[in-house]
């Protein structure tokens, strides 16, 4: 009998600034090869039995999966042997080592063919009628680790073609696209990039800007920090939320200046002093600043005339027994696992996605869950415990964990969601019914837009993803309030939900 690899561990402070990315390397590569039912000897033979593809060694895939090293190339090797998607694996890593400043290099970069034929290809799958995920994602590989590429001028529609679409895919359609569009950002093509999200982010109504500002501030600059701070100040939640999580990000990619983080003083303290009762900003904005440098922490509250909310956090950050809430995501992790590999890491980013307060890190882990062969049983676990959880805390981190997850498909019926009196539950049902594209019916899309403010935009998201006819009606009615009115119109211009 096979002796079982020792399981993979990130062993880092929960509280920490830094994580173990070699760890979530090498768990993701080893979970999705042991569920594919292959060794490392018999990987390495497959892999080698492929045309052109350079030879490896069982002890090679052994250290990338132990010492989570990361080699582009290898990874690649993972998803070709085992048959999955192009960039299933990539994409969720180099997410997570461009977020991460301290994340190790690439050893041996993914490199697409220098052929001017397959770079014609590329750039004719993107100018078809429906690219998909993969599509893009080799549009951009061409384009910024290639000997070709179209100029500023040229590229400039297909880029805003590819960002128009990354707030409506969903799954790895959304994975591949954000990739795609963050590998551009950091690449000669940065400021066309830049320029295209601000522009979408700037449209009346817009309603899916905080993945946009995500990929935009992969590249830490003072221009994007800036736009992110004046962000802060836009009537639109969605907007503010959108530059909240840019800041988050530029504080995680690193390499802004001192002045840059100084600039951003006044601004920060402004916003958290005009917003700090409001039920959503309020709690977003205070995120934001415990996520900043410690320096700037201390200068913001020291202009500040109101205190800032508490964090929607844990009390208790340790491995200990004591911990309920590590205690729980172990508990679930098990039976998520039921014996199969993993089930140490796999707790680790369960608690993560239920109570960590830091952006990057949610964010980063669900990238990783998505792309696992877990991800339709955590999906699954976690629309229980956000239904059922032992408390609220974690029923709530729970329900915003989908907006992070997008499953595509489920079978449960919303109502127990939808009928919940917690407003945070009844929009996670809205958020699971946009992504799965399940319609509402038409007098509940009606009674939701008059009735309930808190729940308009969750609503239409749902109503928008599925396109629904009655969208039009809701433009329309001019008994709504105008920002209801102005989303239905930019979900009209805009389309719904992208699959693949």
């Amino acid at each position: 009998m096979a002796r079982q690899p020792e399981e993979i561990d990130d062993p880092t402070p929960l509280t920490g600034e830094r994580i173990d990315i070699g760890a979530r390397i090498g768990w993701l590569l080893r979970t999705t090869r042991i569920a594919a039912g292959a060794g490392l000897r018999e990987l390495a033979e497959r892999a080698g039995d492929q045309a052109g593809a350079a030879p490896l060694s069982a002890a090679t895939l052994s250290r990338t999966e132990t010492l989570g090293r990361r080699r582009g190339a290898v990874v690649a090797a993972y998803e070709r042997t085992l048959g999955l998607p192009y960039g299933q694996l990539r994409a969720p890593i180099d997410v997570l080592c461009r977020t991460f400043a301290y994340a190790p290099a690439d050893l041996e970069p993914f490199r697409p063919p220098a052929d001017l034929t397959d770079f014609t290809a590329a750039c004719a799958a993107v100018a078809g009628t429906e690219p998909d995920g993969h599509d893009w994602l080799r549009f951009a590989e061409h384009h910024t680790a290639g000997p070709f590429g179209l100029p500023a001028d040229a590229i400039r529609p297909a880029l805003a073609r590819l960002a128009g679409e990354v707030g409506r895919a969903t799954g790895t359609a959304y994975q591949l696209r954000y990739e795609a569009l963050a590998k551009l950002r950091c690449s000669p093509y940065r400021d066309v990039v830049l320029d295209v999200v601000r522009e979408l982010v700037a449209e009346p109504g817009v309603q899916r800007a905080a993945d946009l500002v995500s990929a935009a501030t992969e590249l830490a600059s003072a221009d994007a920090a800036q736009w992110c701070g004046e962000l802060l100040s836009h009537p639109s939640w969605v907007v503010v939320r959108a530059g909240c999580l840019g800041i988050q990000n530029l504080r995680s990619v690193g390499e802004l200046d001192a002045r840059t983080w100084t600039d951003l003083v006044p601004v920060l303290a402004a916003a958290c002093d005009a917003d700090h009762d409001d039920p959503l900003r309020g709690p977003m904005l205070a995120a934001t600043l415990a996520c900043c440098p410690p320096g700037v922490r201390t200068e913001v509250r020291a202009l500040l005339r109101h205190e800032p909310p508490e964090p929607r956090r844990t009390r208790s950050w340790t491995r200990s027994r004591h911990n309920v809430h590590f205690n729980h995501a172990g508990d679930l992790a098990a039976r998520i696992c039921a014996g199969r590999a993993g089930e140490t890491l796999l707790a680790r980013m369960l608690f993560e996605l239920l109570y960590d307060f830091r952006a990057t890190h949610v964010v980063t882990s669900s990238f990783l869950l998505t792309a696992s062969p877990y991800a339709g049983d955590v999906a699954d676990t976690l629309c229980h415990t956000a239904l059922h959880g032992p408390d609220e805390l974690t029923r709530h981190g729970a329900a915003y964990a989908f907006a992070n997850l997008m499953p595509t498909v489920r079978a449960d019926d919303p109502g127990p969601w939808l009928a919940s009196d917690d407003p945070v539950i009844r929009g996670a049902g809205l958020i699971v019914c946009g992504f799965a594209g399940v319609p509402l019916p038409a007098d509940l899309l009606t009674t939701l837009l008059r009735s309930d403010p808190e729940l308009a935009r969750d609503t239409l998201f749902a109503a928008g993803m599925a396109q629904q006819p009655e969208l039009s009606a809701v433009a329309d009615d001019e008994q709504l309030p105008g920002d209801v009115r102005e989303a239905a119109r930019w979900w009209l211009r805009t389309g719904g939900r992208i699959l693949r």
